[in-house]
């Protein structure tokens, strides 16, 4: 990809980041200074269509990205350093968590990314044992979720500790990311999963972050791997 698609597609996402709705190219070309005309921006969003990395909701509608553009921005981008102002805010929620149980854990996870903490351990059988997730309100305040997309989510409940038992029991310490389809639990397809597990007194774990596709990837890889951190340093 060229770096002029590059800039139009990272601007794309940033504006629905921001909204949750269709991006326009004037709104684009209104926004922000590229040093390429309008005409220059509409050839390059369709460009990103036809490649598969935009699509349009609905016509006359603008462009949304694609799990393809989260997988290549997440490639591109995910291990890049935060910004301090952002790290500082994490570490500032950080030290009114006092509490490493797994409920709290959740709650902290849900309050930094404004998505869905989850929090469990595994047992000897890898069932997963005082598992928790907090911060559903957040789901459904999003903008982008359909009625019927809010539902699977809420059907998920029912099976989400089993599903995770069944997929994430011998996950490594590092953080994964699953985008829309990619997501092993099928009726959260919609949304995208950050998890990665932890060892402590030979008793396994989980910490996730379970939002949707336009969440900050880079911000929540930072607050998971600061909760791993405290968990396990936690005498």
């Amino acid at each position: 990809m060229q770096d002029r698609q590059k800039k139009i597609l990272k601007a794309v996402v940033r504006e629905y980041r921001r909204s949750g709705q269709p991006v326009a190219s004037q709104l684009l070309s209104e926004r922000y200074d590229f040093d390429f005309s309008p005409a220059t921006v509409r050839a390059e969003m369709l460009w990103l269509d036809e490649e598969g990395y935009l699509e349009q909701p609905y016509t006359s509608a603008g462009r949304v990205p694609t799990d393809k553009a989260w997988r290549f921005l997440v490639g591109e981008y995910l291990d890049e350093e935060l910004m301090p102002s952002e790290k500082a805010a994490v570490k500032q929620k950080m030290s009114g968590w006092q509490d490493e149980s797994t409920k709290e854990t959740a709650q902290f996870l849900a309050d930094c990314s404004r998505g869905l903490g989850l929090s469990g351990l595994f047992g000897r059988d890898n069932r997963a044992t005082d598992f928790h997730s907090i911060g559903l309100r957040w789901l459904l305040d999003e903008p982008e979720f359909s009625e019927d997309e809010l539902k699977n989510i809420l059907k998920s409940f029912d099976t989400l500790e089993e599903e995770f038992s069944r997929f994430f029991c011998d996950i490594n310490e590092e953080v994964e990311v699953f985008i829309g389809r990619e997501n092993p639990i099928k009726q959260l397809r919609h949304c995208s999963l950050m998890v990665t597990g932890f060892t402590k007194d030979d008793e396994k774990g989980v910490l996730g972050i379970l939002g949707p596709k336009r969440m900050n990837y880079q911000r929540n890889k930072f607050v998971i791997e600061e909760a791993r951190k405290k968990i396990k340093a936690k005498k």
